[in-house]
């Protein structure tokens, strides 16, 4: 079986939080967040070109009746720009409530603590709750 790695994003205004996962296997895993600065698109371009990444899953955040919203567009907008920097293939994934997900996950185990849910602990767990998700539908 062919390997088909893929990078997961969960945008936020200050963080991108970050998981990888390969479609073989169908697990995700939470990488080390990645500031939303100046330097952002090539520090993600840098993880797909020394991981050989296939295809990047951004989160799609959306409200309880299923519309798009601001943060929506604000992921949209990334990925755009995203999609200058990489010629990888990019699609969404709807993220409804995987922030809760990801507090009660990191809330749940052992070693847990409170600057979890501030140092982008947090984001890059909802970006593996966001990759698990398309990769169960694959």
């Amino acid at each position: 079986m062919i390997n088909k790695k893929i990078l997961g994003l969960d945008i936020g205004q200050r963080r991108v939080g970050v998981a990888s996962g390969d479609a073989a296997v169908k697990i995700a895993s939470p990488l080390p967040p990645i500031a939303n600065d100046a330097q952002v698109f090539q520090k993600i371009v840098g993880l797909v070109d020394d991981n050989s990444i296939k295809t990047i899953v951004v989160g799609l955040p959306r409200d309880q009746e299923g519309r798009e919203t601001k943060q929506s567009r604000f992921s949209r907008d990334f990925a755009d720009e995203l999609a200058k920097f990489t010629s990888v293939k990019i699609v969404f994934q709807d993220e409804s409530l995987t922030s809760a997900a990801a507090e009660e996950n990191l809330r749940a185990r052992r070693n847990f603590d409170d600057r979890m849910l501030r140092d982008g602990t947090l984001d890059s767990e909802a970006a593996a709750i966001i990759l698990q998700d398309f990769l169960e539908g694959c």
